[in-house]
């Protein structure tokens, strides 16, 4: 395998990875969040750690992942085009600056910068936390709008302004579903270790209000995915016979997993988690769909670097 394609492929993993969880930040602010903002009476917060405060830090290490990605993506992008006989400065240059890639890419790096600085904030107290949170949701909108940018939506033949608008839908429902699954369980386990546990209840609330945001998103991915397929194979026997196809094939495999561990999830966790013991937590079967998540973000990182035959 070539060491740059290797490159390329983790960098769009650690890009897609932090993106989804940073989208999924956002989601747990605004949805989870929103209807059950904060402690059950029982529980001491009051040493500051919140579970805003440490879904406002897992965003933050979220955005530096996605940020390192974006640095890898222009390494493994500058390695394609690289002439030997021109200063590699000049280059970079150019195809930062001369090309649509690179002025997608320069879009991610503002996005990583601001979301950054935003969740910083965020993880702060008092009226700083709140500004920090509404500038986080720009970026962060901002960074889900990059990728289609600089990807196979934008190379469409035909439908561009669809397919853009379809990646972007894809990918924020993504984050909707996984990256709030992911905060949700990074905040219960950062809540333990600060000596903070969240309670059996509001883990069952929690529960009770990611379900319908889950269920939305994964619709929306079924809708945005078929239509992407439709829009970059040209036959259905290209599922089989051409390697974009058939990396398209196994995302699609990987998924159904994902949806069978979800389904599972969605009828049986919260009467788990009300007869675990303590400290209370997730099931494991969480933790599976988690790490399928994990291998599908990578299929989608070598398939957003194969090529399309409809192209």
């Amino acid at each position: 395998m070539d060491m740059w394609f290797l490159i390329g492929t983790l960098s769009r993993w650690a890009l897609f990875a932090g993106l989804l969880v940073a989208v999924g930040t956002v989601a747990f602010k605004l949805v989870i969040l929103r209807r059950f903002p904060g402690f059950e009476p029982e529980e001491d917060g009051a040493a500051g750690v919140t579970p805003e405060r440490l879904a406002a830090r897992i965003g933050g290490l979220a955005v530096l992942l996605a940020g390192a990605g974006t640095l890898g993506r222009l390494a493994a992008e500058a390695s394609i085009f690289r002439d030997p006989f021109e200063p590699l400065g000049a280059e970079l240059r150019l195809l930062v600056t001369g090309t649509s890639w690179g002025r997608a890419w320069l879009g991610q790096v503002a996005a990583v910068v601001v979301s950054g600085l935003a969740f910083a904030l965020a993880a702060a107290r008092g009226a700083r936390a709140e500004f920090g949170w509404i500038a986080a949701m720009a970026g962060v909108a901002l960074l889900a709008y990059t990728p289609a940018l600089a990807g196979h939506a934008a190379g469409a033949e035909h439908f561009v302004t669809p397919a853009i608008t379809a990646d972007i839908f894809h990918m924020v429902a993504g984050g909707a579903w996984l990256g709030t699954l992911a905060v949700m369980a990074g905040v219960l386990v950062l809540g333990r270790r600060r000596g903070v546990p969240i309670s059996r209840r509001r883990i069952v609330d929690w529960i009770s209000a990611f379900s319908p945001l889950a269920l939305g998103s994964a619709a929306i991915i079924a809708v945005t995915g078929l239509f992407a397929a439709w829009l970059h194979l040209g036959t259905v026997s290209a599922l089989w016979t051409e390697p974009y196809g058939r990396t398209l094939t196994l995302k699609l495999f990987v998924l159904l997993a994902i949806v069978g561990c979800g389904a599972y999830n969605w009828r049986r966790a919260p009467g788990r988690v009300a007869d675990a013991g303590d400290p209370p937590r997730l099931p494991p079967t969480v933790i599976v769909e988690l790490s399928a998540a994990g291998l599908l973000l990578l299929v989608t990182a070598v398939l957003t670097g194969t090529p399309p035959p409809a192209h």
